[in-house]
């Protein structure tokens, strides 16, 4: 890479720069605690200087009435000591035009903040103009039993966007769930003193205070050391020790500004960041030897190219005593390599490369805390708020009336909404999360707690033994499958080839956890529900990934969701049972694109009298008035074309081709304009909502297509489907039995794309039927088929 280059001559030999054990006797295999004690809170600062007097409300804010004892919950009032409490009263402040106009007004300039600032757009997306609310609420001190409910000593105003037509803005056009309460310099001292933790406090102007970041690592590790912890991440992913599992396992020495090898299970910290398009000074080859020599990095030739992003970590490690920083530029080989004409020496070097990235998920899981450069668009940008100097927004505080000041609470996720997804999985595994956005530093740890710079620590809560929060542990298939199935589908990748890498990490675990192998991003056990996907709601549509299969979330650009818990449960062990009685189609796997040889997809519980069962080890039912005995694939060459191969599938255990090869019922249909509602809550996914109509002219059901695919297939057209699997449009209301076999089950149907004369067929959308529906298709009836998907 561009900037590497160093002088190599008096370079120390490989070995110089290695940690020993004995290196590490002061370090921490089990999170044994550092500290004796936690140290005392820091003093309230006075406020900050840019919060001047001077402006009044505007004619609409003063009828507001708002008043500093408005924000206390006093022990008079009827909700003190109560549980907290919404009001569903929501206050109309304005359209955000008019808001802006405002300029001389301190709350409508602090409402604007609290909402995102010059990310909220005057006119929505459907042409409205973007209104701004408020709601009073009240919160407080954790229950510790039920600690997602507080008890109500103080209060806040909620602020909201909505459009004109009552919709809701988008993520990306505004803050989530902002809040505005009362400064803490503000505290009436008649108050009961306990609330004032809870209300925001002025942060050190200049720059970052450490000692508040070191007190928030004393405070976990003190308190709840086991929880937050790498042992448990460890144990539950059969990890040993990093060294020894990651090939050339090497470290930043911030003390002794050199590169260090690692064995044994060290304290360390994880850099999380965006490298950018811009190229940087990477570890390579040919300069490893001077990087390991002590006090590398004090060379100006080599500290000048090391990019803002980097240092500034390496500032956060000492500053908050961890020795060792892990960052992948640094850590992994960065050579580039002729992949088709490497040396021996050369596929040395690409085999660890690539065993690293493989093992991400334990790199970050290991660590002690992962620094989580979220507000950093590159590796260049550095990290504002670590360099004095560095705060690139005040404070929004404003000054309402003499000694009456309010204060927006900002978030650790506002403005984080340019942060790739693919470094979600960095932030899954990590026990402690340190992240800095907008100038300002927050701690999130494994057992649930967050600390802010301009929050008060919530003694009732620092101090709770709670247990991981590692996600997926349970039998919820939201937390466990779905959920990380929609947070990698909204990945925007620099790259579109590391799509299953950046999954990798993440889908170990799933496999893990539910024993089963992940073809192509989907786990094997719940496949056939799996492939009922939809688009996210309120999103731009997905596009095409040609590179990956067009069944698999992994084959297009855009977020979906499964959403099996809306339509059935959540219970993974009731999904389980449930596919064995609503499918039927056996799948098998393509090992190559011109192979003819295929394996089942999973084996599941079929049996030696496998004819007997379906995919999922269930009876074979008789559904359809035609015979459906042959489930095993043909051999099949496809000779029309040159069939395309997929990216490699990392997270497999038999990483086969992407094409999937089986047989169920083929029917013709037409699609074509509707008025029929979405028959699920809230607003159908992203695309062009058709209905599905038979011969005899009824429509028997709705799709939503991408509108792109349309514009070469006007509707109304007719068009070929297959049949998936039974699944419910909603679940069943009133307590009503949802394995019942009634007329809320249909038949999920996929519109496919024939290609290479029909040789092989794409997915387009998918839609449901009625079940006997496929007896009002077009042309000759339904009949069974084989198909090869990809």
């Amino acid at each position: 890479m561009a900037g590497n280059k160093v002088d190599i001559d008096n370079a120390s030999a490989p070995d110089e720069g290695w940690l020993t054990e004995s290196d590490f006797d002061d370090l921490s295999a089990d999170d044994e605690l550092v500290l004796a004690e936690i140290p005392p809170p820091l003093p309230l600062l006075p406020v900050p200087e840019h919060v001047q007097p001077g402006d009044e409300l505007c004619h609409d804010c003063s009828l507001l009435r708002l008043k500093r004892n408005r924000f206390i919950v006093w022990p008079k009032d009827p909700d003190y000591g109560g549980y907290e409490r919404p009001d569903a009263k929501l206050i109309e402040l304005g359209n955000v035009k008019d808001l802006r106009r405002r300029k001389n007004c301190p709350f409508c300039r602090l409402v604007l903040l609290a909402m995102g600032g010059d990310r909220v757009p005057n006119i929505a997306s459907d042409g409205s103009p973007v209104k701004a609310q408020m709601s009073w609420a009240t919160t407080g001190t954790s229950d510790q039993n039920m600690p997602w409910n507080r008890r109500s000593e103080i209060r806040i105003l909620q602020i909201h966007g909505r459009t004109g037509l009552g919709g809701f803005l988008d993520i990306d056009e505004m803050n989530l769930f902002p809040d505005i309460s009362l400064l803490a310099n503000d505290f009436p001292s008649e108050a009961p003193a306990k609330a004032q933790r809870f209300l925001p406090r002025p942060m050190q102007p200049e720059c970052i205070d450490f000692k508040v970041v070191r007190r928030w690592l004393a405070i976990c590790e003190i308190n709840h050391s086991k929880a937050c912890g790498n042992r448990a991440n460890m144990k539950q992913m059969g990890w040993t020790d990093p060294a020894g599992a990651i090939p050339d396992f090497r470290f930043i020495d911030v003390e002794a500004r050199c590169l260090v090898r690692a064995s044994g299970n060290p304290r360390y910290a994880a850099l999380s960041y965006v490298w950018g398009r811009e190229p940087f000074f990477c570890m390579t080859s040919e300069n490893l030897a001077v990087l390991q020599r002590p006090g590398a990095f004090d060379q100006e030739e080599i500290w000048s190219q090391i990019p803002a992003t980097i240092q500034d970590a390496m500032m956060v490690a000492r500053e908050i005593g961890i020795r060792y920083l892990w960052v992948d530029s640094l850590c992994i080989y960065q050579d580039l390599i002729d992949i088709d004409n490497m040396t021996g020496e050369e596929e040395v070097i690409m085999a660890g490369k690539m065993g690293a990235i493989r093992m991400m998920d334990y790199v970050y899981g290991a660590a002690y805390i992962v620094i989580c450069a979220a507000g950093s668009r590159s590796a260049h940008s550095g990290i504002t708020g670590v360099r004095p100097g560095t705060r690139e927004l005040k404070q929004p505080i404003e000054e309402i009336a003499p000694g009456f000041r309010l204060a927006y609470r900002q978030k650790p996720q506002d403005g984080i909404e340019s942060f790739p997804y693919y470094k979600h999985q960095e932030r899954h595994f990590a026990t402690r999360l340190l992240t800095f956005v907008n100038g300002q530093v927050s701690l999130q740890c494994s057992s649930g707690i967050s600390f802010q710079e301009d929050t008060w620590d919530d003694e009732s809560v620092i101090s709770s033994k709670r247990p991981p929060s590692f996600a997926g542990e349970g039998n919820d298939i939201g937390d466990g499958v779905e959920g990380p199935i929609q947070n990698y589908s909204e990945m925007q990748l620099t790259k579109q080839s590391d799509i299953y890498n950046a999954f990798a990490g993440v889908a170990r675990q799933i496999r893990m956890q539910l024993n089963c192998d992940i073809c192509h991003g989907l786990p094997v056990k719940y496949f056939d529900w799996l492939l009922l996907w939809q688009p996210l709601l309120l999103k731009n549509e997905p596009t095409r990934r040609g590179e990956a299969p067009s069944w698999s979330w992994s084959g297009w650009q855009g977020g979906v969701f499964p959403r099996m818990w809306s339509w059935y449960t959540g219970d993974m062990k009731a999904i389980r049972k449930a596919l064995k009685h609503r499918t039927w189609i056996v799948w098998y796997h393509r090992h190559g694109p011109h192979s003819t040889r295929c394996s089942l997809v999973h084996k599941h519980g079929r049996g030696s009298a496998d004819s007997q069962q379906n995919f999922h080890g269930g009876p074979i039912r008789k559904r359809f008035p035609f015979d459906c005995s042959q489930t095993k694939p043909t051999p099949r060459i496809l000779t029309e074309f040159e069939p395309k191969e997929y990216y490699f599938d990392v997270i497999s255990t038999r990483p086969y081709s992407g094409y999937l090869q089986f047989w169920t019922v083929s029917a013709e249909f037409e699609i074509a304009e509707t008025k029929t509602p979405w028959p699920e809550e809230g607003l159908p996914p992203a695309g062009k909502q058709l209905g599905i109509i038979g011969k005899s002219g009824d429509e028997l059901g709705l799709i939503v297509v991408p509108t792109a695919w349309l514009k070469e297939n006007a509707a109304p057209c007719k068009r070929e489907f297959l049949l998936i699997c039974e699944a419910r449009d909603v679940t069943a209301a009133g307590g009503k039995d949802m394995d019942a076999d009634d007329q809320e089950w249909r038949y999920r149907v996929m519109l496919v794309d024939p290609k290479a004369r029909g040789e092989y067929y794409e997915r387009v959308a998918i839609g449901s039927i009625g079940r006997g529906d496929e007896m009002d298709s077009f042309g000759d009836g339904p009949c069974w088929k084989e198909f090869i998907l990809g």
